[in-house]
């Protein structure tokens, strides 16, 4: 599961903050019970401060991956 890091630990403002924490939500669809390391846990974090679109890209980019690998399972 993805952990948005503590308030104050880094220099972000508020709305950064929440809107990452929304992100980080929406990652966890897919990532929540996956086993990350902590450099791909980074990534993540680094991802959700990234732009609405920008995340939702990437979940989708990933969502068709695992169809695509779901529907080629012999």
């Amino acid at each position: 599961m993805i952990i948005q890091p503590d308030w104050g630990t880094r220099n972000v403002n508020k709305y950064f903050y929440a809107s990452e924490a929304k992100y980080i939500a929406m990652l966890n669809e897919i990532f929540g019970d996956v086993d990350l390391n902590k450099e791909e846990l980074d990534t993540l974090i680094w991802l959700a401060g990234w732009d609405k679109s920008t995340v939702k890209n990437f979940i989708s980019a990933v969502k068709k991956a695992i169809e695509m690998e779901v529907k080629n399972r012999p």
